[in-house]
């Protein structure tokens, strides 16, 4: 599983712009955190496909980076996580 985060424009719309792009790929949003303060915001966000959503976001201009939650992870450690039923796929 990746995390995204992109920093929104603070203009009405910035939002729906991001989901209209995913959406317009077939692309699910499986997760969502946004923050808000003053002008800036930021939006972290899981989806159904990665790579369309990299594209999504290079078709919009959008810069964003990407979050590993199990990146480093040891492989044991990993395992039990998924036997947890916490997505930690890279």
């Amino acid at each position: 599983m990746i995390w995204f985060t992109v920093q929104l424009e603070d203009r009405p719309g910035a939002l729906a712009r991001v989901a209209s792009a995913l959406a317009d790929r077939q692309v699910n949003i499986t997760g969502i955190v946004g923050v808000a303060e003053d002008t800036e915001g930021a939006l972290m966000l899981t989806t159904s496909d990665a790579e369309a959503t990299r594209q999504a976001f290079t078709a919009l201009g959008i810069a964003y980076e990407e979050h590993d939650p199990g990146a480093g992870l040891d492989p044991g450690v990993r395992q039990g996580l998924a036997q947890r039923g916490m997505d930690v796929a890279g």
